[in-house]
């Protein structure tokens, strides 16, 4: 009896710091103040255009400033090579930034425009 009790206590000490360790997100959150400046909202279209260069900043991976189709694909694996065709204006094989948010723009659209949602 005594040696089942010693096993349980030891198995409980050994397991006690695996069981409380607590998951945080990579990045903490910046508690909030009430002495921070609030400021006005950003209009949506601005900020919808901001991401889309933040996508379009993130997907270019050799930094040149066009996207090909395979950084596209990398972005998003739904891109077919037909699509990229239609917004590639200038058939330079590769996605300016312009040529991107018109992309992402029809893409956005279409999906908000699909049956069930």
């Amino acid at each position: 009896m005594m040696k089942t009790l010693l096993i349980s206590a030891t198995a409980m000490v050994l397991a006690a710091p695996a069981l409380a360790q607590v998951t945080t997100s990579s990045t903490p959150a910046a508690p909030p103040t009430s002495a921070q400046p609030t400021t006005p909202a950003a209009p949506a279209a601005a900020a919808s255009v901001d991401a889309k260069v933040d996508v379009f900043a993130k997907a270019d991976a050799d930094k040149n400033g066009a996207l090909t189709i395979a950084e596209v694909k990398m972005a998003d694996a739904t891109a077919t090579q037909a699509d990229f065709d239609k917004y590639d204006a200038d058939k330079s094989k590769s996605l300016s930034k312009a040529e991107f948010e018109k992309w992402a723009t029809a893409k956005a659209g279409a999906k908000a425009s699909a049956p069930g949602q």
